[in-house]
Parts: C-alpha cells; sequence; structure tokens
C-alpha cells in the first residue's frame, strides 16, 4: 500500500506508554495505518484545523481518543469535533481505562463510533487493534476527503 493511500490514524492519547504500546499494536496488522499522535485535546484540535489547511498535515481517517487527559479531557474534545461540520465525519473511537457506565454513555451521546477498554498487555491490545483496524479500515466504507471518494472493501482488494 502506498503512503497516501494509508488510512491514518489521530490518536489523542497522554501517557507515553500507551502511546507507545499503540504504536506497537498498529505496527503488528496486516493493514498499514500511518500514525499520528498528539497529547491533549488542544494539540488535536490544533492538529485537525492544520489539516484542513495544509496537505502535508494528514486528515485522519479515524480518531482514537482517551477521556481522561490533563487540560481538555476527551469529552470536550468530542463534543467539539462532532459539532464542527468539516470534522463531524470523522469515526472516533474511545480508549480508556475507564468502565464506568456514565463514561460510556456519555460517549456514546457525544456520537463516539465506539469504546474500548485499555488491554493492561500488549498481546491483547494488539488483538483488539486487530479488529479495530479490519472494522474500520477493511469492512467499513469511510470518507476519504483527500480522495473525495469512498473507499469500500471491494473496491480495496
Amino acid at each position: 500500500m502506498e503512503a497516501e493511500k494509508e488510512s491514518v490514524v489521530l490518536l489523542v492519547e497522554d501517557d507515553p506508554g500507551d502511546q507507545k504500546l499503540m504504536r506497537y499494536a498498529l505496527s503488528q496488522q496486516d493493514i498499514k495505518s500511518h500514525l499520528e499522535i498528539v497529547s491533549t485535546g488542544e494539540e488535536a484540535l490544533d492538529y485537525l484545523e492544520r489539516s484542513k489547511k495544509d496537505q502535508d498535515v494528514h486528515r485522519p481517517h479515524l480518531i482514537l481518543l482517551d477521556l481522561n487527559m490533563p487540560g481538555m479531557g476527551g469529552k470536550e474534545f468530542l463534543r467539539r469535533v462532532k459539532r464542527d461540520p468539516t470534522m463531524s465525519d470523522i469515526p472516533v473511537v474511545i480508549v480508556s481505562t475507564s468502565d464506568s457506565a456514565t463514561d460510556i454513555e456519555d460517549s456514546y451521546k457525544l456520537s463516539a463510533a465506539g469504546y474500548i477498554q485499555k488491554c493492561p498487555s500488549p498481546d491483547e491490545l494488539r488483538r483488539v487493534v486487530q479488529k479495530l483496524v479490519h472494522y474500520w479500515f477493511a469492512t467499513t466504507v469511510l470518507v476519504k476527503k483527500t480522495q473525495e471518494t469512498a473507499t469500500s472493501a471491494c473496491q480495496a482488494k
């Protein structure tokens, strides 16, 4: 797969250990993706704004979002992204240690595309990420604004 054809994943995660684990898990997949990492909700919003203007800043096809971060929390970031018509079509999957029913319900009410609890081991995370990557990049039809067309699993083969 060519670099510009790779799916772009934006990871919004403040913990360096979790960033490293996610980088590892994504690198182990047969469907290649380009991972961008930011540490705060503010940095993520800045990244998304730059992606609108700068073609060297890749618009993500999927956002993986931690809920509990310093500064702007994940829920506020999600609220802002889903209110912006230029970004609201980007699927956002929550990846959190929280198993709180309130966090899960709030995330879905704010239009999260999914909610995954962080896995304690690299092997468990790799398996979860494999399912996630296959679902979002091999099964579903996503709007890829950089290509101005939708890509489906049938077209990708």
